[in-house]
Formats: C-alpha cells, structure tokens, sequence
C-alpha cells in the first residue's frame, strides 16, 4: 500500500511512495513480529498522538510533539517496542519514514489552518545518516498535505551514537536550507548531547525529564538547568522543559526563564488536537497584573484587523488610504494569527517582481507570524522585560493585547516607555539614595498592602553586627560600600522577576537595617542561608591584611573604651506572618524586631525564626 501519493491538479497521480518493497514484504512474513509490522503499515494501523507545547511568556500552545503509538493492546503499542523490532527486523529507517510522514497527515487533517501552531517531527540520528535517506520525501509529504516547512521542527533524538559528524551536520544544514528548524531532544539522556548542539546550533534542546522532575527539591538540578539557561542564551537556543507534572516543577522553571514546556501538568498526548489546556493559571502567578495595578490593559486601545484569506494588493491599498497606520493585525474569528507591518509589506512588493510574486498572495503567506502578543492582565513591568530580554523580537512598534485569548486590541511601545519612566520616577522619589532601594514610604505601603490583602508571607529584618566600630574605624565611605554590599546580595538572592511583579520586595529601612518580604515564604530559610554565605565570603575584604588575620579590630566603644570588635556579621530576624493575625504594622513590627534581636544573642552571621501562629 503506498505511503502517500502527489495528485496534480486534474487529480491524477503522478507518482505513488510506498513503506516496503517486495523483498521486504516477503522476509517480514516469515516472522509474527514482521507479520504484525507489515499489518500495521499495509492497514494503516499506527496511532498518532500530539502533545501540547507551552510557551510560557504568552501562556499558551505554540506548538504540539508528533508520537506514535501501536495497535491497543499489542506488545508493539509502546513506540520504544515498535521501532525496536522494526530494527530487528531490518526495517527501522522504513518504520521511522513511515511514522514520521503519518504524523504529518494527522496534524495536517486537523489543523493545517491554524498557522500559529507548529509540529515537533521525531527523526532519530539512524534515519538520519541511513544511506537510503530520501532527503526530500519529508518536504513533498508538506507540500502534498499543505503544511508548509516553516511550522515544522525537526526534533533529533539520539538512538545511536554519531560516528561521522561531518555528515550529520550536512544532513541537519539540508532540513535547514529548505525552512525546517531544528530541536535536540532528551538533552543529558543521549551520547552526543553537547556536542550536537555545539556543532549543529539548534533552534531548540528539550530537556531531558530527569532534570524536570522534583527539580524544586533539588538544587543541583536548578544548577544544571541554569547552566543550560546559561548556555542557551549564548547560543540564541530556546528551551523546552519536558515531563513537567507539577505546579511547584512549572514554578521553578518559570523563575529560571525557561522558554517552553510540555507535559502531563498540561495535557497527556491525545489523537486529537486541541489547545485547551487541563491547566489553569493561578491569578497570583507571573502573567498576571503588577501590585500598583499597571497592566497592558491600561495603554491598550482599538485598532482595524484583516482577516488571513484577504489578498496583499487589497491590504497595501488599505495602508494608502490610512497613511496613519503602520501595521493590521491578522484575526480570525477572534483569534490571533499574527501581524502585516507596513514596512515590510511595501519593502516585499517594491522589489524586483514583487508586485507580480506576491500581489494576489493571501496576506497569511506575508504576515508576521510571531508579534509579540500579551494578554490585557499583564503587568506593564512584566511586557517591558519581555521585549528587552527576549531573543525573537526585533524593533517593532506595536504589540498585539488580547482578552481571554481573544483579539482586544493593540499597544504601542512609546506609550508603554512613558508608563514605566513615570513608575521609575515615582519609585525614585522614596528610594535611599546609597542602596537604591525602596525606603520607609514604600516600605510601609508594601506591609499595609500584604495585610489588607491577607497574605501569608515572611518578613525578613536583616542588620549589620559591629558595623558602627567598623564604621568609626575605617571611614564613612568604606562603611557606605558595606551598605552598597548588602543591597547587591539581597538583589542577587531574591529573584528579579518576584520583585518586578510584587510577590517580592527588597527595602532599606535606612543605616544598616535592611528588610525582605515575600509570598515565597518555603524559600525564607534557603535564602537568609545564601544571604549569610555571601556575605561571609565578600565582607573580608573590607577589612585590611592585619585585621583579617586577627578576626577583627581595637575601636573605641561607647564609653570611649579600647574594645575588640570581631568582623561584621548579619543577624537575619524571620517573621512568617499569617493572615489576620496582624492588625497594623506597629505590632507586627515589633515582632520582627524580637525576631532579630533572636538572631542576634545566637551570634553572628545566623538567622531566627518566630512564626505569628505560635508567638
């Protein structure tokens, strides 16, 4: 029975691709397993399931992984028993061909239409540098099912070693040269990981699930991931995060910048395609709007769309007659599809033929199909991060703004730089001007809010031992960089992104009293630890050579006496407040002071712990 077939447009066959040949035929007969390969290609037999990949700065599908399953019921159901016995049977390349070009028809039935979704194609390295590869059988099987390669990432997954790497990169730099992108799979499981991304430089690497999973558990597995972070962002590579299942995983790697996940928290992988997700964002959670309540929907306003069957000749003559208009974006039935910006509509028609190339194309060939594309809750904090940080925008002008992931209207970066200048302004009016940090007006907001709001969270009182005689000793600008010291810690261990959206808050009470809140409060005692550690280890070389050496300095006390100070320390108080415990902030401000003076009488450098419940 043929793979597939190309019709002409008279609806003829030109020619006919089939999975084996005759010989092949004849020699899988003689076994069971081989009978059941042959039952399963002959009569169509193999599942297609898709799995939804998320991406988690929009909050919604952007693509969906192709697999494969067997016949229900029968020992080659799991895909690591199918191509096992197709290898066995000396049929491995012609299984994976076949699985591959079933999973493109399937995702094409379904939503060839939907250009905004792209497919994640399993090849493994075998298919891949097997000498009878058909290099172009991939892209005729797109063109035949009308999926054009640019929605189409190759993901390679490693089921061999490679031995000639000149070659494999040949073949990846083909898929590349005709639109497809190219992932890793399973990075950290395989056996040419690193050095297949090193040489192939991948659009994406999908993180193996053992370092997903409990990853909020295991700190040398947030290490590991943001290593890879760390490399991904030198080598302009996007991350996909696989096997997330819980909510605490999905926190973790949405604190560590993680660009896209999948995984059974999300959906498991099912025949049909659907982008409603089995999760639901908490309101609380990063894409929602900012603590002062400056969201997108703020500076959002109104804007004309065209439809994505519309003709490029009818749009350019839209943009004539709106001289005012640089950009439409592309909407169907509400939902976003992407954008057509002038300039590059005119700069692609004034082109040597391009008025008669791309004139009478629909403007869904045209459009941009990545805008940036934020809903209306966002904070305005979180969307200016977005575009200075992320790697796939360039220098647009707009911004699409939808509403429960339908169109509401646009936005436009001069009026979100206004906004954040203004709150930058008003910010500065109430920071210390040595830390840079938020002082006792904001400081005192923060708490009222957090109460009103009856939060659970932790506040954390950090202070300086024996930073007066240090002080006296050394000189007021010396004394000035040890202050500057701590407001650098506590912005390196508290994560930027809590801070941007209020579930955070660093503050400077003023002198040497610093104060620490957030929601986070699992993570108080790991981070006053970093905060200790740190600044143990950077607090030294304030001191001079003889002074390190005997642990401390001779400084005048109060009654003018020659007294030995031994090296500065910090005394961390927390006080994990519950809700409606506290009426005001005197009262709860006097707790946290009994929560340092705790820490301070078990001696430096430690931290103590007093809980509102039990206080």
């Amino acid at each position: 029975m043929p793979l597939f077939s190309t019709v002409d447009e008279t609806g003829v066959d030109k020619k006919e691709i089939s999975v084996f040949d005759a010989s092949q035929k004849l020699m899988l007969k003689e076994t069971g397993f081989g009978s059941e390969l042959l039952d399963i290609v002959d009569n169509r037999k193999l599942q297609c399931v898709f799995q939804p990949i998320v991406d988690l700065k929009r909050k919604k599908v952007c693509a969906f992984e192709g697999l494969v399953r067997g016949p229900f019921k029968s020992v080659l159901y799991h895909p690591l028993n199918l191509f096992k016995v197709a290898e066995e049977q000396g049929v491995l390349y012609e299984m994976d061909t076949f699985a591959r070009i079933s999973t493109i028809q399937a995702f094409a039935k379904q939503v060839s239409q939907d250009e905004h979704l792209h497919l994640f194609l399993n090849i493994s390295i075998n298919a891949v540098m097997n000498p009878a590869h058909q290099k172009g059988l991939t892209l005729e099987a797109l063109e035949v099912f009308g999926i054009p390669p640019d929605r189409v990432v190759i993901e390679i997954t490693e089921l061999q070693p490679v031995d000639n790497f000149e070659a494999f990169v040949s073949a990846i730099n083909y898929y590349r040269s005709i639109g497809f992108k190219v992932a890793i799979d399973d990075l950290g499981s395989g056996y040419n990981g690193l050095r297949i991304w090193s040489e192939v430089r991948p659009d994406f690497v999908k993180i193996d699930r053992h370092f997903v999973s409990d990853i909020h558990l295991h700190e040398d597995k947030r290490y590991f991931m943001e290593t890879l972070m760390t490399l991904a962002k030198s080598t302009n590579t996007r991350v996909v995060a696989e096997g997330v299942e819980t909510e605490q995983e999905l926190e973790v790697l949405m604190k560590l910048g993680i660009d896209l996940v999948q995984g059974y928290l999300f959906k498991k992988p099912e025949e049909k395609i659907s982008e409603e997700l089995l999760y639901e964002w908490p309101e609380n959670q990063f894409s929602v709007k900012s603590e002062k309540g400056e969201t997108v929907a703020e500076i959002a306003f109104e804007h004309p769309v065209v439809e994505p069957g519309q003709r490029v000749n009818s749009v350019s003559e839209m943009f004539l007659q709106h001289p005012q208009l640089d950009y439409f974006p592309v909407v169907q039935k509400g939902h976003v599809l992407g954008m057509v910006w002038r300039r590059d509509l005119m700069d692609l028609l004034a082109r040597k033929f391009g008025q008669e190339l791309h004139a009478r194309k629909t403007v869904k060939h045209v459009m941009d199909r990545e805008p940036i594309i934020v809903d209306s809750k966002t904070s305005l904090v979180e969307l200016s991060r977005l575009v200075t940080e992320s790697r796939e925008f360039g220098s647009r002008d707009a911004f699409i703004v939808e509403k429960k992931k339908k169109y509401l209207g646009c936005g436009d970066f001069r009026d979100l730089l206004r906004k954040i200048t203004d709150l930058k302004v008003q910010s500065a009016q109430y920071a210390n001007p040595l830390s840079g940090l938020p002082g006792n007006v904001p400081i005192q907001k923060k708490l009222n809010k957090l109460l009103k709001a009856k939060r659970h969270f932790m506040l954390m009182y950090i202070d300086v031992d024996n930073f007066k005689p240090f002080n006296d000793c050394y000189s007021f600008e010396e004394g000035d960089g040890v202050i500057s010291l701590i407001a650098e810690i506590l912005k390196k261990v508290v994560p930027e992104e809590e801070v941007f959206l209020g579930e955070s808050f660093i503050g400077h009470i003023g002198g040497d009293d610093f104060v620490v809140m957030s929601t986070f409060v699992e993570e108080s005692r790991e981070r006053a630890e970093a905060i200790l550690k740190k600044f143990q280890q950077q607090i030294v070389e304030f001191y001079l050579e003889e002074d390190q050496q005997r642990g401390g300095i001779e400084a005048e006390n109060r009654r003018n006496e020659s007294q030995f100070y031994p090296l500065m320390t910090l005394s961390i108080g927390i006080l994990l407040v519950h809700p409606e415990i506290f009426e005001h902030t005197q009262r709860l401000a006097s707790y946290a002071t009994k929560a340092k003076k705790g820490a301070k009488q078990a001696g430096g450098n430690t931290y103590f712990i007093v809980d509102s419940k039990q206080a």
